[in-house]
């Protein structure tokens, strides 16, 4: 298993990073508390951290499958936090 490069979004509001949030809570079963944290679930596991001051949000998977890619995990990502 391998750790990807971090995915960082700018201009992310707290009500922003709120709606991620329960997003990731109903898409992937995992909650995301508090503005730093880690997460793991089918073979994954994330961290990320949250800025309000910055409003950045930072995600990175540091631990996933050999099969899967770091493409298809930034993508996923990007997909997650963007469609907001």
């Amino acid at each position: 298993m391998a750790a990807c490069k971090p995915v960082t979004f700018q201009n992310i509001t707290r009500e922003r990073f709120q709606a991620i949030r329960a997003r990731i809570r109903a898409q992937a079963d995992t909650a995301v508390m508090g503005d730093t944290g880690v997460a793991s679930g089918n073979g994954f596991t994330a961290t990320w951290t949250y800025s309000d001051p910055n409003q950045t949000l930072s995600i990175q998977c540091t631990d996933k499958p050999w099969f899967v890619s770091e493409a298809l995990v930034a993508d996923k990502i990007r997909a997650l936090v963007t469609t907001l």
